[in-house]
């Protein structure tokens, strides 16, 4: 930070006529080693989108709904208590 006028006036000058103030420049071999050595892409992490169903939670759901199935003694099997579970997430999810 400059402490004079003066400084301040020759900082301003030079970036009115495009100079640029000296920065020591990085060693191009040093670049060109970063380029040249590319590294694998991070793997993304499992995000769940708004209104994405798994089919992990699917099973859990269809399996809770069979439990209650069978313990009430209603007729069923595990296609309608999967399709049940799906139709459940899916409004809940809509909600």
């Amino acid at each position: 930070m400059p402490k004079t006028k003066s400084e301040e006036k020759t900082r301003k000058d030079a970036g009115k006529t495009g100079k640029k103030s000296k920065k020591p420049e990085k060693d191009s071999a040093a670049k060109s080693l970063v380029k040249a050595a590319k590294l694998p892409p991070k793997p993304k992490k499992a995000t769940k989108s708004k209104g994405a169903i798994t089919n992990d939670e699917i099973a859990l759901r269809a399996y809770f709904i069979a439990e209650r199935r069978t313990k009430m003694g209603w007729h069923g099997d595990s296609t309608s208590d999967w399709v049940e579970a799906e139709k459940q997430l899916r409004n809940e999810a809509g909600r």
